[in-house]
């Protein structure tokens, strides 16, 4: 896969364990997207309220579309508020009636007691983002790619199974020809694909490879496994050799916890790799390498440095 395929996609869906970096990932997609001239839409169903801290960015995420930098937009999803849109949309005639329902407590009691319904509301309205375009948008302005932040491991292959399960169940009507719209998009692949994040580290890397052949078992496309938090080493060869070989006693004073340090290091790097070689020979997708950066907080430029870094593995000169 290139970076040309990647970009062609109208919908990029980013799971993965939780804990592993799937927001850095998705939001560096976002600004692997902002590189090319392109206008992507970063979606989240976290409501991040102003002032907060996410990634340095302090205007907060809401329901409401907006920029979050240069280049990309985002936008939360509530499932009440998407709820009402699409009732809106689709039954504008009745919309009064249906918008005094709405308010109702039994209702609202239900919508959040009822299972899988708020789930498939909130897999329709990416769909919606991903095919029709943001808020007051015409059909010649959509956005270029949906990135959407969608839920860990446990949560995210039910989530996009939900359509076809809900049309096992729905006969006939609008409410059925909406879902087959949304299925249908979500199993084309030349319009969507998920990218799964990792770590190396035993139980997510077993967890990757299964979350895999789940979604590929529902008939969505998978288009790589990046690797977050690679420790890439900083020697060479020669230079690792050298190091294992320096005894501890006799290293001149100050220097021990330095030798120390390396040492961790390069075994980290040596452990990366053996969880990105076990990755490559149990997956036919490719797998893309994230290094560690070795801060408590992740700013932009770190998202461009880690855009940057999945681009290059994907052939991109830029």
């Amino acid at each position: 896969m290139d970076i040309d395929y990647l970009l062609g996609k109208k919908l990029i869906v980013v799971t993965g364990k939780g804990g592993v970096g799937k927001t850095a990932v998705s939001l560096a997609l976002s600004y692997l997207n902002a590189g090319h001239g392109r206008n992507p839409l970063y979606v989240t169903l976290k409501n991040v309220e102003p002032g907060s801290y996410f990634f340095g960015y302090e205007g907060g995420i809401d329901g409401k579309e907006r920029s979050l930098d240069d280049g990309i937009n985002a936008v939360y999803i509530d499932p009440n508020a998407a709820l009402t849109e699409y009732i809106r949309e689709n039954f504008v005639r009745l919309y009064p009636v249906y918008a005094t329902i709405l308010k109702s407590r039994t209702l609202q009691t239900f919508f959040e007691a009822a299972p899988g319904l708020k789930e498939l509301i909130t897999i329709g309205k990416v769909w919606h983002l991903g095919t029709k375009g943001g808020q007051g948008r015409s059909s010649s302005r959509r956005y270029d790619q949906v990135i959407f932040d969608a839920p860990s491991t446990g949560h995210a292959v039910p989530v996009l199974d939900l359509p076809s399960k809900v049309l096992q169940m729905v006969r006939g009507g609008a409410f059925r020809s909406h879902i087959e719209w949304v299925e249908g998009f979500l199993k084309n692949p030349e319009e969507t694909g998920v990218v799964v994040v990792s770590a190396p580290e035993d139980l997510v890397v077993g967890e990757t490879i299964e979350l895999i052949e789940a979604v590929k078992s529902i008939g969505i496309s998978v288009l790589f496994t990046a690797v977050n938090k690679v420790y890439e080493s900083l020697f060479s060869k020669d230079e690792e050799k050298a190091l294992s070989g320096l005894p501890d006693p006799g290293i001149p004073p100050g220097c021990g916890r330095v030798l120390e340090i390396a040492k961790e290091h390069i075994e980290r790097a040596k452990t990366s790799e053996r969880y990105m070689t076990k990755l490559r020979g149990g997956l036919k997708e490719g797998v893309l390498a994230v290094p560690k950066i070795f801060k408590k907080d992740l700013g932009p430029a770190d998202l461009k440095y880690i855009a940057s870094r999945i681009g290059s593995q994907l052939g991109d000169g830029k």
